[in-house]
């Protein structure tokens, strides 16, 4: 269902989808139509085109045991591997928004609720990569800074007094957040102060990762903390905090089809 909403996209971006299942084809083929999935669903009943790739997931308990690690194989034109990516647990997987942001470096066409707030010199702005969350999906939290002409914002390491761009999500039982993925900034010399930094100019973008394993939470909400330091060449503004929050709302568990 997911791989559907973005099915779309991926054409008009020249990339066929393919989805390889444990499941028989009658199970494959009550699923497609009850979800209205338009891509080819493979069967690999008995699991040993799984086993062949080395993605079987051997942790796996009855009754899912010979399911894969999920994951999707990248394939170039012709045909080999470019890339590759799995996770380890058979309960988590991508939105398919998550697949083109964060495996193929797509640009989605929508995202989930956004906020907006702004520091002195710098505008935050805060989404997730869709409106809902399921049990055992990982969704992606993104923060961008679009940083005022003639102002930086400093990056770590930093030295001491100083104060670099940090976020941090509130913990939420049953939901796991991950470690904030924040690009390294550019060196920057403060002649005036004679001092070595490293910062960010204009926009930057972080992303943490979220995995949801709760189940009849109903809306959930992130509060989000965004911490910074803007500077020009000669002066440094006060640090901030900018705090957003953000509802997710619970989507239905959707249950897999009975062989005929």
């Amino acid at each position: 269902m997911e791989l559907q909403k973005v099915a779309e996209t991926l054409e008009e971006n020249g990339i066929a989808l393919f989805a390889v299942s444990y499941d028989g084809v009658d199970v494959l083929n009550g699923f497609a139509e009850r979800y209205g999935i338009g891509y080819p669903l493979l069967s690999d009943e008995g699991s040993a085109v799984i086993r062949s790739l080395g993605i079987l997931n051997e942790d796996a308990p009855p009754p899912v045991a010979g399911i894969p690690h999920p994951g999707v194989f990248v394939l170039d034109e012709e045909g080999r591997i470019a890339s590759k990516h799995f996770y380890a647990s058979y309960r988590e997987r991508d939105t398919g928004i998550g697949l083109l942001e964060h495996v193929l470096g797509i640009t989605a066409p929508s995202h989930g609720p956004q906020s907006r707030s702004a520091a002195e010199a710098v505008e935050v702005r805060a989404w997730l990569d869709r409106d809902q969350y399921a049990w055992g999906q990982r969704l992606w939290l993104s923060v961008e800074l679009e940083i005022a002409p003639g102002h930086h914002v400093y990056a770590a390491p930093t030295p001491g007094g100083y104060f670099p761009l940090t976020v941090s999500i509130d913990p939420i039982e049953r939901v796991t957040i991950g470690t904030p993925k924040i690009p390294a900034g550019q060196p920057f010399r403060m002649e005036a102060f004679e001092e070595d930094f490293f910062v960010y100019e204009g926009t930057v973008r972080a992303d943490v990762p979220l995995s949801f394993m709760v189940v009849d939470a109903g809306t959930l909400t992130l509060n989000v903390h965004v911490g910074l330091q803007a500077c020009t060449d000669s002066e440094c503004l006060l640090p901030a905090t900018v705090d957003r929050e953000l509802p997710v709302n619970e989507e239905p568990l959707v249950e897999r089809p009975k062989p005929a």
